[in-house]
């Protein structure tokens, strides 16, 4: 997940090393970060989502805000950095190690040129973690719906919801997962278990978030399941998580609890 940013004046910043780099798909890179300041990171869990601080050109170390009561402070006469949010892939506190995944846009914006051409040492600023998408064990089923810059929250959803379930909480609960994604290359592998299905949609030539509306809105409900018994994590293109959430809400019968929905960017 990607978007433009601020930071908050209560957040932590931390400056970290890239410690090495991954493709997993031809168009996804995997950066691996690492470092003394990744000490006391606060942790990992479902759609766990971070500011990063890019360095501008000419700078081996990207500037950093300290924060006060008033709001960031930034060093003076240094260029502020581009600040993007993405989703914490990965958290390995015994290996010092935290991934993050970037999409390889054809027309690269700073923070995928950045992962393009990432190598170890670079720098990078982090800041700590936050995120509101918790699964409700009472849900008697689970929509995950996405495209191809959500594939990091999906994955950690899915982890979250593949954990045992509590005591009193239905066992094998439906999963069904929605991707969308340019096509057959830049599937992935994902966290799932017997009652998880998992729907793969290739966009092709047609406009992001199309085929991702048009399968949501044309699948069955789960069978036996009420409605507003079921929870959905939805993010995607603006436009198809609006229609996705509409028809989740007006046509299905979700409760509004029980739909997370955010658009992670805006198709031009």
């Amino acid at each position: 997940m990607a978007g433009s940013d601020h930071p908050s004046a209560r957040s932590a910043h931390r400056t970290l090393r890239v410690l090495r780099t991954e493709r997993i798909t031809p168009r996804m890179a995997r950066v691996t970060l690492g470092g003394d300041e990744l000490t006391g990171f606060p942790g990992y869990g479902p759609d766990q989502r971070i500011k990063l601080f890019f360095p501008m050109p000419g700078q081996r170390r990207p500037a950093m805000p300290r924060a006060s009561s008033g709001g960031p402070v930034w060093p003076p006469g240094e260029p502020r950095p581009v600040i993007r949010s993405y989703t914490v892939r990965r958290f390995d506190p015994a290996a010092g190690e935290l991934d993050v995944d970037f999409v390889l846009h054809g027309a690269h914006g700073p923070a995928a040129a950045w992962a393009a051409a990432a190598e170890p040492g670079d720098w990078v600023g982090v800041s700590d973690p936050g995120g509101r998408y918790q699964p409700d064990p009472s849900a008697g089923a689970h929509l995950v719906i996405g495209d191809e810059s959500a594939l990091p929250a999906i994955a950690t959803v899915l982890e979250a919801l593949a954990a045992p379930a509590p005591e009193g909480a239905p066992a094998g609960t439906p999963i069904e997962v929605f991707v969308e994604v340019a096509d057959a290359a830049e599937e992935q592998p994902l966290p799932a278990g017997p009652s998880t299905r998992l729907h793969w949609l290739h966009r092709g030539d047609r406009p992001p978030g199309r085929p991702l509306v048009e399968a949501v809105t044309s699948a069955p409900p789960p069978t036996g399941v009420p409605a507003a018994h079921c929870q959905a994590w939805l993010s995607a293109e603006a436009a198809a998580v609006r229609d996705i959430r509409a028809h989740l809400l007006d046509e299905r019968g979700f409760t509004r609890r029980m739909v997370y929905a955010t658009g992670y960017w805006r198709a031009r």
